[in-house]
């Protein structure tokens, strides 16, 4: 896949909690199309765990420098896919790359740096905010018996739905998706159930550390003038819709788009819908041409 002479290389980040598992969906259809794609774990969460307390300026510097590895093998050109935690670190990936200058490596070798075209951004702002309840004893108790239920239950039982509407609907899963659908409880209770399981206290410090400090990044947001796509959910209360708005309005070059009726969790509820949208918007945007 390329665009002109250049190699095209799709970055899909996650968010919190999350592993590279969880944006699979969005890997495995760039690939069907002929485009290269990657789900890197961020330190601390999936695979890549740590033993020590990190910020998250760590993030940003881990993911800089993979995308700098792979650009001296190949001239590469950038689309960056995040999703929550991963929208704010697809923001700041290309923030680095209009900051970052440097053409000498600690050897004086040349440094090709990443050329980042676009950025999909997904449930995210650059200033995040959440209009969260809080959240009950018996909604904790209830996500856990409805996700169990789900694992454990046979399918012509958990097709019934059943447990969805005893306790799902009534526990923390309703703060995250709107449309209570067998296909987004397969998603939470084996990716997502997954995701939460490898996400580490580390990861969990950093981001409580970072929200404390007031993270904003909105100010910086016009210097970015690359095509943006954000896409988010009318329901969403963990980055609410507002914020996603101010973040889009501040950016250059970016489309926006709400869907009715999802949340948070809005790719296992409507991903169909958000990949279409997404190919469409790479054709007229960045003129991608796919092998299909």
């Amino acid at each position: 896949m390329f665009m002109g002479e250049r190699c095209l290389k799709v970055v899909c980040l996650h968010g919190h909690p999350g592993n590279g598992e969880a944006m699979q969906m969005f890997v495995e259809h760039f690939q069907g199309l002929g485009i290269e794609a990657i789900a890197p774990d961020l330190r601390g969460y999936g695979r890549n765990q740590v033993s020590a307390a990190f910020q998250m300026s760590d993030h940003i510097n881990d993911l800089w420098n993979l995308l700098i590895d792979i650009s001296q093998d190949c001239q590469t050109d950038y689309l960056l896919l995040g999703w929550s935690l991963g929208g704010i670190m697809a923001m700041e990936l290309a923030l680095m790359a209009i900051a970052d200058r440097r053409l000498e490596g600690d050897r004086g070798e040349k440094i090709v740096l990443p050329n980042i075209v676009g950025l999909v951004l997904i449930a995210t702002a650059a200033k995040p905010r959440s209009n969260l309840p809080k959240i009950s004893i018996w909604e904790y108790a209830n996500l856990l018996i409805a996700v169990g239920l789900h694992r454990l239950l046979p399918k012509f039982l958990a097709k019934q739905g059943w447990h969805i509407n005893w306790f799902g609907r009534h526990s923390l899963i309703k703060y995250l998706i709107q449309q209570h659908i067998a296909t987004a409880y397969d998603r939470i209770s084996t990716t997502g159930a997954k995701a939460y399981l490898q996400t580490s206290r580390y990861a969990q410090q950093a981001l409580l550390q970072a929200l404390r400090q007031g993270y904003d990044r909105t100010i910086d947001l016009s210097k970015i003038k690359i095509p943006c796509l954000m896409l988010a959910a009318e329901g969403d209360r963990h980055i609410t819709t507002a914020a996603s708005v101010e973040t889009a309005n501040l950016l250059a070059d970016c489309e926006f788009i709400s869907y009715l009726d999802t949340a948070h969790l809005l790719p296992w509820e409507i991903g169909d819908r958000l990949l279409t949208d997404i190919d469409r918007w790479c054709v007229q945007r960045l003129h991608i041409r796919t092998n299909q």
